[in-house]
């Protein structure tokens, strides 16, 4: 979770603000203090009509914005200033019905002025597939934005000669193939540490009880 928060709150310059996608069940998975996630714009897609998910994104939104700010205040009594303060990304939520609807408000609320950074579509399994059919989205410089996978492989460790072991899910993503001949490339281990922000070497490491592989895919339109 660490490596996510870092990765999707890295904005790709200053004055602009990484959004996050997913759908209502994931976002409320989010600890609560949590929600909406900070130096974000979360994007929250429902299908719900009565307004009621877009009334409780918003009152979290206002709490979460109340609490960082208090939090900024406070740090700022007990440490002095140093220079221009460089301008950080926002914090936002917004709540759309669909994953084009998210697009088309993200780039009007903040691609028009040059302030959205990049965009992250984090589940779940339905949003994923959508993300993975649509045709690469243009932004607001009629640029074509790549549609990449950053992709953690994780396995049990096993002693000695035996063979790691998969964890149990019941949520799958939804790619059968991620070889050429499905319309991806994979991409190299530099790339992945371009697209990310941080170095990513592509080879198992070991972390506690588990073994964790970074890999990624860029797909070829």
């Amino acid at each position: 979770m660490s490596f996510f928060a870092r990765a999707t709150s890295r904005a790709p310059a200053p004055g602009t603000t990484n959004a996050i996608i997913m759908g209502r069940k994931t976002y409320d998975s989010v600890p609560k203090h949590l929600r909406p996630l900070g130096k974000r714009i979360s994007v929250v897609i429902s299908r719900d009509t009565t307004g009621a998910v877009r009334e409780g994104v918003l009152k979290e939104l206002a709490a979460r914005k109340a609490k960082m700010a208090e939090s900024a205040r406070a740090k700022a009594e007990v440490s002095a200033p140093s220079g221009v303060p460089e301008e950080e990304p926002v914090t936002d939520a917004l709540v759309t019905h669909s994953l084009d609807a998210a697009l088309s408000e993200l780039d009007a609320v903040y691609g028009a002025g040059g302030r959205l950074g990049k965009i992250y579509v984090i589940g779940g399994a339905e949003i994923y597939g959508a993300a993975l059919r649509m045709k690469m989205p243009v932004d607001e410089r009629q640029r074509r934005r790549p549609v990449r996978i950053v992709m953690t492989n994780v396995v049990r460790r096993c002693e000695g000669d035996a063979v790691a072991k998969e964890f149990e899910c019941d949520t799958f993503f939804p790619v059968e193939g991620l070889g050429v001949q499905d319309g991806w490339r994979t991409a190299s281990a530099a790339e992945v540490s371009e697209w990310v922000g941080e170095t990513v070497t592509g080879e198992w490491i070991q972390d506690g009880e588990v073994e964790v592989q970074m890999a990624g895919y860029e797909r070829l339109d």
